[in-house]
């Protein structure tokens, strides 16, 4: 099962509560028809129909007749990979919701590795995020944020989230505790969660990632600003247009004060680093100055 998939049907089975039962039977009984019907395996399963025709072949099926969380997730498997994998995918998607209505805890064989574990957050956040406007993915992503700079300044909380020797459920409820009165449900979900799949050390990478991935859903990227004095908003205004114009995305300024930059600023966009700061410059000119003669007048 991909590992999309799976974070999304997390998502979307937390979410069913009392109507678990009919969606692991609903989901159960999919999977047997289709395992039945030739058509449909000729369809789904011999590259011969797009990802929106299968989609809407989904929807002209189950629509009315199932609950509407039954679609979402029969709905989403069909494009989280490729033909081949709906019929394993769809498998799984069903026997998680049975063990869930089940009260069984899936088994892991242990935390994911990066890659595994940013594509199943990524399903997750799918899900959680579906219904939120564009002025709570806003909050979302200022919530993120500030929870990153809060692990990032406390070292006594960076350890415990980011070592092995903390139980996972403790993570998790660290996590809780401080997102839980503070934050919105869909940014305190995402942040257990992410504590719950990937391994410790790679917690904050996951939390990067997060936040790029609701900065997406509303078309635009996070520009991470280190800037030695705090800026005015026409100052802001300018600088994202700036990194937009440099970088090719448009970018969302989020600025942390760092005086030890004497001036100037850095921003980091993904992989890009920007940095203008005198810090840097002062680090240049050492550089040159400590340069050979012969390499100085190059």
């Amino acid at each position: 099962m991909l590992e999309k998939v799976l974070g999304y049907t997390d998502a979307v089975l937390d979410d069913l509560g009392q109507d678990i039962a009919g969606a692991a039977a609903e989901l159960t009984a999919f999977v047997d028809m289709f395992r039945l019907s030739e058509d449909l395996r000729a369809v789904f399963l011999g590259g011969v129909a797009s990802v929106p025709v299968r989609r809407s072949i989904v929807a002209e099926l189950l629509e009315g007749k199932v609950r509407a969380q039954v679609v979402d997730l029969l709905s989403f498997a069909v494009q989280g990979g490729s033909d081949a994998d709906y019929e394993a995918d769809v498998a799984g998607v069903a026997a998680a919701a049975v063990a869930k209505r089940d009260g069984m805890v899936r088994l892991e064989e242990g935390p994911l590795g990066r890659t595994a574990a940013a594509a199943r957050l990524d399903g997750y956040a799918t899900a959680v995020l579906a219904r939120t406007d564009r002025r709570g993915l806003g909050e979302v992503e200022d919530e993120l944020f500030r929870f990153m700079r809060i692990i990032g300044g406390n070292d006594e909380l960076l350890g415990a989230l980011t070592t092995s020797e903390v139980p996972v459920a403790l993570r998790e409820g660290v996590v809780h505790d401080l997102l839980s009165r503070r934050a919105s449900t869909e940014s305190e979900r995402m942040a257990v969660y992410a504590a719950r799949v990937g391994r410790p050390r790679d917690y904050l990478v996951l939390l990067e990632g997060l936040l790029e991935r609701v900065a997406s859903e509303a078309d635009r990227r996070v520009a991470d600003v280190r800037s030695a004095v705090e800026l005015t908003p026409s100052q802001r205004d300018r600088l994202a247009a700036a990194i937009s114009r440099y970088t090719g995305y448009q970018v969302e300024v989020k600025v942390t004060l760092e005086p030890d930059l004497l001036g100037g600023f850095v921003a980091y966009v993904g992989d890009t680093v920007l940095d203008t700061s005198i810090r840097q410059r002062l680090r240049q000119a050492h550089e040159v100055f400590l340069a050979p003669p012969a390499e100085r007048a190059k």
